[in-house]
């Protein structure tokens, strides 16, 4: 019996060792646990502050650091929207519109109209130029008021002023009228660009087609019996053309010193200035009215000439343009609306003895335009 008793004495003994050796076993692994993920956190607690005082120092030094300007010597900024801004992003999708602030875009301007004024300082013969942003409004100007012959650039007054009656009702683009061959003033027919001059007298229209001829083509018959549809000349430019912008008559006679520097005197002469808000005009009623312009606007965007100011622009982006010259007096102009990541209209206006040169010229002033308002 003393066998048996202490027998199972000492099974018990075991069982309450082996217990508390669990115990601690138990414990020694919870503590080695917990100090663990102390360690951890610590150590990511101070990746983070690293992490953030190195943001900090980056956005310090490039807020502090030299200004960021691109090719064309234009200060640029952070590809975000100005704040405030709840338009949609521009440009492919997750991407948003680049922006400057106020005072950038000043510096940036002054510098687009530095280079201008230098560019065509050094090149011989008369420019103008007139430029004008649609979406705020901010212009640039290099002897935009001087007069220059305006050749078929005046057209797109001539047409929009046509479009703006068939809106209202006062006539319908539907509507037939009848070519007269007799030579402009008595008739339609002007000899030059076009090919109305070649129909039969008599021959029928529809205002729309000759307006398209007008435009796509430069058609002077066409243009003519637009005009004649409208009261003529005299009555587009006093009810028209002089209640947007006169800053050189159209209709009076202006006396200055051409190119070659002798003084001239004529009527049909015009400015940039006036260009451009012919054109700022046609924008805006497309804006409130696009089915009623599109028409037009697809037929500036569309004609035959392709220099001008789209030479300056990429070839994706709409320019809807008027071309006019008058290569006996030396001119080559164009008025044009670019529809780009900010639309804008642009007059360019070149008096020179030289039609690839001013070709030239307008396309490369149409190119710095361009790469100023992309780079805003």
């Amino acid at each position: 019996m003393k066998h048996t008793v202490r027998s199972g004495y000492n099974v018990s003994s075991s069982k309450r060792r082996s217990n508390n050796d669990r115990r601690k076993i138990f414990v020694v692994s919870c503590l080695f646990i917990c100090m663990l993920c102390a360690i951890l956190d610590i150590v990511f607690i101070a990746k983070l502050l690293s992490g953030g005082k190195k943001d900090s120092k980056e956005s310090s030094s490039t807020a502090a650091g030299s200004v960021m300007t691109d090719d064309s010597g234009y200060v640029i900024s952070d590809s975000s929207l100005v704040p405030g801004d709840s338009s949609e992003p521009s440009g492919s999708e997750g991407t948003r519109a680049r922006t400057v602030d106020a005072a950038t875009r000043t510096a940036n301007l002054e510098s687009l109209q530095a280079s201008i004024t230098d560019y065509l300082g050094k090149q011989s013969g008369r420019y103008s130029v007139y430029y004008i942003n649609m979406a705020n409004g901010e212009t640039m100007a290099y002897k935009e008021t001087q007069p220059i012959v305006a050749a078929s650039t005046i057209k797109i007054a001539y047409n929009t002023y046509l479009y703006e009656k068939a809106a209202s009702g006062e006539l319908s683009l539907d509507e037939k009228i009848v070519y007269n061959a007799a030579k402009y003033p008595e008739g339609d027919y002007e000899s030059g660009t076009g090919t109305i001059q070649t129909a039969a007298d008599g021959t029928e229209f529809t205002l729309k087609e000759v307006s398209h001829l007008s435009i796509t083509i430069s058609d002077n018959c066409g243009t003519n019996m637009v005009l004649r549809r409208l009261g003529g000349e005299d009555a587009v430019n006093n009810n028209y053309m002089k209640t947007i912008s006169s800053v050189v008559n159209y209709r009076e006679q202006v006396t200055y010193t051409d190119y070659t520097g002798a003084e001239v005197s004529g009527r049909r002469r015009t400015s940039a200035i006036d260009l451009a808000k012919y054109a700022e005009h046609l924008y805006k009623d497309h804006q409130a009215n696009k089915e009623a312009f599109q028409p037009l606007i697809d037929d500036l965007c569309n004609t035959e000439y392709s220099w001008g100011v789209p030479a300056g622009v990429p070839g994706e982006i709409k320019v809807a343009h008027k071309i006019g010259f008058f290569p006996s007096l030396g001119v080559y102009n164009d008025i044009g609306i670019v529809f780009a990541a900010e639309d804008y209209v642009l007059c360019v206006m070149t008096e020179s003895g030289s039609e690839e040169q001013a070709k030239k010229i307008i396309g490369e002033v149409s190119r710095m335009v361009y790469e100023y308002v992309e780079s805003n």
